[in-house]
């Protein structure tokens, strides 16, 4: 039997401690399922005082990637979303090959990756006819969310060509927008022009 914890001791609680016993014992380790059953046998303080009595019975956590009482090391859980987006070169043995599972059972996940690679080289190439080819492929690919980009980027063509060519682009504007916007917030409410100039001007 688990030892007494002791907020088991509080008055609203001894009623019921020899029930939460014999039911921790009988396997049932919910807490919220434990509440409720004190609940309905008359227990009307507060849960949370059931929940930190309660906890101590609970052995500690095994720690990350040691082996858990069965002996089995603990599996590596990735988000499909994570492993896709982040680049090929950052990932490890082990994310790779959970990648290259989750590519292979699901084809329509495999046809976006290979456009998102697909779309990577276009703009680590700058490369117009590269980008031609792509939205080709992601309008005739079926997936909504890359014909909805490949409409986009289609009405907008000759902008996006220009980045890809150009060497100039409105990442300084931006920048200053952005700096303007923080002094503004930092002025809690007061962005009055002038003290506004001020405050761009003083600012390093």
């Amino acid at each position: 039997m688990p030892p007494r914890p002791g907020g088991l001791r509080s008055p609203s609680l001894q009623p019921y401690v020899g029930y939460l016993q014999d039911r921790w014992q009988a396997g049932c380790t919910n807490i919220a399922q434990l509440i409720r059953e004190i609940r309905a046998l008359g227990y009307a303080a507060s849960g949370s005082l059931v929940r930190q009595a309660l906890l101590p019975w609970r052995p500690p956590r095994p720690v990350r990637g040691s082996p858990s009482r069965s002996g089995r090391r603990r599996v590596r859980r990735y988000s499909v979303r994570w492993l896709c987006l982040r680049p090929p070169d950052q990932l490890d043995v082990d994310e790779q090959a959970a990648l290259d599972q989750v590519l292979a059972d699901d084809d329509e996940v495999a046809k976006g990756y290979a456009l998102l690679q697909q779309f990577r080289h276009v703009v680590a190439e700058r490369t117009v006819a590269g980008l031609g080819c792509w939205l080709a492929d992601a309008e005739a690919s079926g997936l909504a969310p890359f014909v909805s980009l490949a409409k986009g980027l289609q009405e907008d063509r000759a902008a996006v060509e220009a980045g890809l060519q150009l060497p100039w682009s409105n990442g300084p504007v931006e920048g200053l927008v952005t700096r303007v916007k923080l002094v503004k917030r930092q002025g809690y409410g007061r962005a009055k022009l002038d003290l506004l100039r001020s405050r761009l001007i003083a600012a390093p």
